[in-house]
């Protein structure tokens, strides 16, 4: 079964990159076991547009960003990003491994700014859905007009907020839910396992794909008709500004669920 490291080549292979850096010789190797595929993609060093020349760097612990433009980092962790990001996306599903590369590069053209995109061995080994070749994507960023100016990174930018929201089977967003959990990441992929295996009725599942900038609109209408919110200890991190939000190891979330 196609995992999402296949999904992940597939987007590689389809994108234009001016450049592919690496961080170190260490960074390289485990990029290189993990997609050997990376070894023979190609860049293109005749992008005219400078908005256009995307840059993807591989680093293994992302601490500092000194460098402006388009440029995606892409690390296995979020615990070691700092206040400098105003851009940050983490892959929670072996599709997204594949679509949040897509994404990233199409916003890495529009804003002109530098994304951190976050794929954990977890989603890269997580088994797809479906082919990779089906995976849907958006369409291609292309700045044909010379006045063209980037667009302003704004916490509720429709290019930027990424989610996936799930409801008991037969449920929507109008019907009362009573728990609601938020996740990110690879957690996201433990969770759904949690609720798969569950007896627990009328539950609701919130995966943010977006880390900065926080949608507050998205947080807030996935509370509506919650009776109870609760999250993973590493996801609470980003939206603990919603004090009425509890956060959970995963094994205390398990224990919720019996």
């Amino acid at each position: 079964m196609a995992k999402g490291k296949d999904a992940f080549f597939h987007a590689l292979s389809i994108l234009d990159f001016h450049s592919i850096n690496f961080q170190n010789l260490s960074t390289k190797n485990h990029w290189y076991d993990k997609i050997p595929g990376l070894i023979s993609k190609e860049t293109n060093k005749n992008i005219e547009n400078p908005a256009q020349r995307v840059v993807l760097e591989f680093s293994s612990d992302f601490q500092k960003l000194n460098k402006e433009g388009p440029l995606i980092i892409l690390c296995d962790s979020s615990k070691n990003i700092n206040q400098d990001a105003k851009i940050v996306f983490e892959a929670s599903s072996g599709e997204d491994c594949a679509r949040l590369l897509f994404v990233s590069h199409i916003v890495c053209q529009r804003f002109a700014k530098p994304v951190v995109l976050v794929i954990s061995m977890e989603c890269l080994e997580n088994d797809l859905k479906f082919k990779p070749e089906h995976i849907p994507f958006p369409p291609k960023f292309v700045i044909r007009d010379k006045t063209w100016k980037p667009d302003i990174v704004k916490s509720n930018h429709p290019a930027l907020n990424f989610k996936r929201i799930s409801f008991e089977d037969g449920k929507g967003p109008r019907d009362k839910s009573n728990l609601l959990i938020i996740s990110h990441g690879k957690n996201s992929i433990e969770v759904n396992k949690l609720i798969e295996n569950s007896n627990s009725k009328n539950i609701r599942h919130l995966e943010l794909q977006t880390l900065r900038p926080i949608s507050l609109e998205i947080i807030e209408s996935s509370m509506r008709l919650v009776e109870k919110i609760i999250t993973t200890v590493e996801t609470y991190k980003w939206i603990s500004e919603f004090m009425d939000i509890r956060a959970f190891e995963l094994d205390d979330i398990e224990s919720l669920l019996k």
